[in-house]
C-alpha cells in the first residue's frame, strides 16, 4: 500500500466549499460526469472521468480497454457544526487493479478553508501489486494536484 498527502486552501468558507463539492455542473466543468444522491442530510456523489491510455504506465494501459474511466465516490457532509468536516472518498476503475480511499479534511481559518488529503493507494495483484502502486502515485499525485487546483477557479 502507497500513501499519498496534497494540500490546498481555498479563499471560500467551508460551507461554500462543501456546496460547490455536491454541484454536479461544477464536475461537468472539470471534464468529469457527475450524479449526486441524497443521503439526508448527507451527498453522495458519483464522479466518472475518462482516463486516457496515454497519462498509465504502457504495462498498464496494453491491459485496458480504450474507454478506460475513474470512477470516484464521495460522501460529503450536509450537517456541519462548527469549523471542520470530513469527507470520504474512494475511487476506482474497471480493470485497473488498484482502489484508491482518502480522507479529506477541511478547516475554516477564517473566510478560507485548508484542505488535506490522504489517500492510500493499494492493489490486488500478488507479487506485482507494489510495482502497480508505485506506478499510480505519480499519475494519481499529477491528477489530484490538478484538480484541487482546477476547484479554486471555478
Amino acid at each position: 500500500m502507497r500513501t499519498l498527502t496534497l494540500s490546498h486552501d481555498y479563499s471560500v468558507d467551508l460551507q461554500t466549499f462543501l456546496a460547490t463539492l455536491a454541484d454536479c455542473e461544477v464536475w461537468e466543468k472539470l471534464g468529469s460526469e457527475a450524479s449526486s444522491e441524497h443521503i439526508d442530510p448527507d451527498t453522495e456523489m458519483t464522479v466518472r472521468t475518462p482516463m486516457p491510455k496515454s497519462d498509465l504506465p504502457s504495462a498498464l494501459a496494453s491491459r485496458l480497454p480504450n474507454e478506460t474511466e475513474l470512477v470516484e465516490v464521495y460522501m460529503i457532509p450536509g450537517d456541519v457544526l462548527g469549523d471542520d468536516a470530513e469527507i470520504r472518498m474512494s475511487a476506482r476503475a474497471a480493470g485497473v487493479p488498484v482502489e484508491i480511499d482518502a480522507v479529506i479534511e477541511l478547516h475554516q481559518v477564517g473566510s478560507q478553508t485548508k484542505l488535506t488529503a490522504h489517500a492510500e493507494i493499494s492493489s490486488s495483484i500478488p507479487m506485482f501489486g507494489a510495482m502497480i502502486e508505485q506506478a499510480v502515485v505519480p499519475i494519481l499525485d499529477k491528477r489530484l494536484s490538478e484538480r484541487l487546483r482546477r476547484f479554486e477557479t471555478l
